[in-house]
């Protein structure tokens, strides 16, 4: 029997994708965290090779590569064989842009389980996460350190994706002292510290997650450039800088902690510091966009939210920040320059 090319999904056929989309998000997870795709990068494999590297369920394995065809990761050169797509090479863990961690940390219990809370949050307006894990989304890190691993490199690849936008947008050479604020392992902050190799850096974190950080400075040859100082940037504490980086810090948080925030950075920092704060800015339109899914993703998570052009404004002139220019990347986050007024 010939099976004939489908025509263009119907209505009904994309709402059913739709629907299923959490499949494609465990299939892709998983995938990550087998580590499938560096296993492949030298050409196709079959199946029971790899399940046997593994040491996973051969049957099992099978019927998750297939599935990871439908999901883009994977093409199928012949019977049981499996071979990367340019999509699947995003899995792994060794490219520029690598998406690995991010795959892992959205299929991890501290991202997926609160998303079947949205009704709730819809109701209420408020995050469901205490229903969901039990504590919020920062006590859970704390009680699952393999998790808090996992989203810390998942903020890594995220870096990744914006620090050659910020470099080239952004001249730091004039700053002697860049400052990033809960800027995890210093990924972003490594990356300027390569392109400007007369700064010093500084990274401000949480203690469990500043004792991480200077591990991998240190691989990166780079802990004699940066000071790591742990401390809450909701306390006073922060360091005096010439610039700082906020990348995905206000989107954590409501308006009354986000004032707070930056108003601590605002009294720590001299006359004329600039701020260059990271992040999606929702458009000034009603089409479709990502940044609409983000939000949801913030409501569910942590009581935050995506803000629009205004928002961000509003934030700012409250705290003495004064915007000097707003600066789209294809990243899909944007660069806004602040000054201390």
């Amino acid at each position: 029997m010939k099976i004939m090319p489908s025509e263009t999904p119907s209505p009904t056929q994309q709402l059913f994708a739709a629907i299923n989309g959490h499949w494609i998000t465990q299939v892709v997870g998983t995938v990550a965290r087998l580590g499938i795709a560096d296993l492949l990068v030298g050409g196709p494999r079959d199946s029971d090779s790899l399940a046997a590297e593994l040491g996973v369920h051969p049957g099992a394995l099978f019927r998750l590569m297939r599935g990871g065809i439908t999901a883009g990761l994977f093409a199928s050169p012949s019977e049981r064989s499996f071979a990367l797509t340019p999509m699947g090479e995003g899995l792994r863990s060794d490219v520029p842009g690598s998406l690995r961690a991010v795959a892992i940390m959205q299929s991890d219990k501290s991202h997926w389980l609160p998303w079947g809370h949205l009704s709730e949050a819809v109701r209420t307006g408020r995050a469901p996460v205490q229903a969901a894990l039990g504590s919020d989304i920062w006590e859970h890190f704390a009680r699952n350190p393999d998790e808090a691993e996992h989203f810390a490199r998942a903020m890594g690849n995220l870096s990744g994706l914006v620090a050659s936008e910020l470099t080239h947008h952004i001249d730091f050479a004039p700053f002697a002292r860049v400052a990033d604020i809960g800027g995890s392992h210093g990924d972003l902050l490594s990356q300027v510290l390569r392109a400007h190799p007369s700064c010093r850096g500084i990274l401000f974190e949480l203690p469990r997650v500043a004792e991480g950080a200077k591990a991998m400075l240190e691989s990166r040859g780079l802990a004699s450039r940066v000071d790591v100082v742990a401390g809450s940037f909701f306390e006073p504490g922060i360091p005096a800088a010439e610039a700082y980086l906020l990348k995905h810090i206000l989107h954590d948080w409501e308006d009354d902690a986000s004032l707070t925030l930056l108003r601590r950075i605002h009294e720590a920092a001299p006359a004329g510091a600039r701020l260059f704060v990271l992040e999606m800015v929702i458009p000034d339109n009603r089409n479709p966009d990502p940044t609409h899914l983000m939000d949801l993703n913030m409501l569910v998570l942590t009581d935050g939210r995506e803000r629009t052009r205004d928002e961000f404004q509003a934030l700012f002139a409250a705290t003495a920040w004064k915007v000097e220019r707003i600066i789209p990347t294809r990243s899909g986050a944007s660069i806004i320059e602040t000054v201390k007024a």
